[in-house]
């Protein structure tokens, strides 16, 4: 069974949007499609989040490359559901989990 996606509307994500050039519904979509593609594809590339969880539930990673930048997305497995919460421009994941502490 195929899991919905789902962008939280949150502040993070906002912020997110707003510094984007393009459209959010474009941005959206590739986001969607990627996730997909990197959980039924190539799982190998998602990690965990250690240390952290997000209500109560654990985090996952991937890299997310769109036009002109790469970013690292976090999401949970929300029954069937993806919670995508967090986007951020900080590749380095040590760096990246630091952020994600400030988040949850």
């Amino acid at each position: 069974m195929e899991k919905n996606i789902i962008l939280e509307n949150n502040s993070y994500l906002e912020k997110f949007f707003s510094h984007l050039k393009m459209d959010k519904e474009s941005i959206c979509e590739i986001i969607c499609e990627n996730t997909k593609t990197f959980i039924n594809q190539a799982p190998h590339k998602i990690k965990q989040v250690k240390g952290h969880k997000y209500k109560d539930k654990t985090i996952y990673e991937y890299k997310l490359k769109l036009p002109k930048q790469a970013y690292r997305l976090a999401y949970i497995f929300d029954g069937d559901d993806i919670r995508i919460f967090y986007i951020s421009k900080t590749l380095i994941k040590a760096d990246f989990t630091k952020e994600i502490a400030k988040v949850v």
